[in-house]
């Protein structure tokens, strides 16, 4: 079957679409950092990890080597994979990672990368006190805390730094991953504000920092830029595509389940089977149509 091809009068508002949100794109979205990512040296990327290093934890880090743009962490549990923007070592082989949750920060989720790290850092058959220091940045407009109503970052903080606390004496536990939410709100009148500032900009030529302005005209305005852009845009609505059929597998699965347990055709163990959900699940639809 031949390919229909675009007609003059389609291809022109396609592209006026594609210059418009090419024009209001931003480094806070996850188009806009991952394509400035994509569009990086290695000695680029080892400096955008090292200005947003230095400017949100407030210390002197790096240098940085070994820097990479959406590093796949795969753990061996078979887990959705983590994909951090920027992922490298310090000259003290810590690991640091940073990327951008624009908008809302989905719940568990600072959970799993932080699991994703640890494991990335402990060597093969080595003992636990072998684990290496990691960090993790997470820049963000989100505003509620994952899962409940209360401010992120309260009075509009800059910064909010994960611990591991005592709740009864308020005692901070040594950690070796360090966890920091960067408020891309923030419009403080210093290096943090000018950060969050150039990630909320559109326009390049009045971004503060001469490598964030580089990158962003880059994105913008080169050809390259926009085969960048066009390609993680089709990527991302495929991933999304692929997991909202394996989402409806799923749903589809558990209806037939509970048709099954309904009739009480089948034991718990031929129903999981025959629906390729795992017993427990089972079990649990089972305990929900009892109530």
């Amino acid at each position: 079957m031949p390919v229909k091809k675009r007609s003059d009068h389609e291809v022109e508002p396609f592209k006026q679409k594609l210059e418009e949100y090419r024009r209001k794109l931003t480094l806070k979205t996850d188009v806009g950092f991952r394509v400035a990512g994509r569009l990086c040296s290695g000695p680029e990327l080892e400096q955008l990890m090292n200005l947003l290093a230095d400017v949100i934890t407030g210390r002197k880090t790096g240098p940085f080597h070994d820097v990479q743009t959406q590093k796949d962490l795969i753990t061996v549990t078979g887990a959705k994979s983590v994909e951090p923007d920027l992922f490298g070592n310090d000259e003290e082989d810590g690991i640091w990672c940073a990327e951008v949750q624009n908008e809302s920060i989905e719940a568990g989720r600072i959970e799993v990368e932080r699991a994703h790290l640890v494991l990335n850092g402990l060597p093969g058959g080595k003992p636990y006190s072998c684990l290496k220091k990691s960090h993790m940045i997470w820049m963000t407009d989100a505003i509620h805390i994952p899962g409940t109503g209360r401010l992120l970052f309260p009075d509009g903080q800059p910064v909010v730094r994960l611990e591991t606390v005592d709740s009864a004496t308020g005692r901070r536990f040594p950690d070796r991953t360090e966890v920091i939410l960067f408020n891309l709100r923030y419009k403080g009148n210093s290096k943090r504000g000018d950060l969050a500032h150039d990630f909320r900009e559109t326009d390049p030529k009045k971004m503060k920092n001469p490598l964030l302005r580089e990158l962003m005209q880059r994105v913008k305005y080169t050809e390259k830029g926009e085969m960048e852009m066009c390609e993680l845009t089709r990527q991302i609505f495929q991933d999304g595509k692929t997991e909202g059929l394996q989402e409806g597998e799923i749903r589809s699965s558990r209806k037939t389940a509970e048709q099954l347990l309904q009739m009480g055709i089948g034991s718990l163990q031929q129903i999981a089977k025959a629906t390729r959900l795992s017993l427990s699940e089972v079990q649990k639809l089972q305990a929900k149509l009892n109530t």
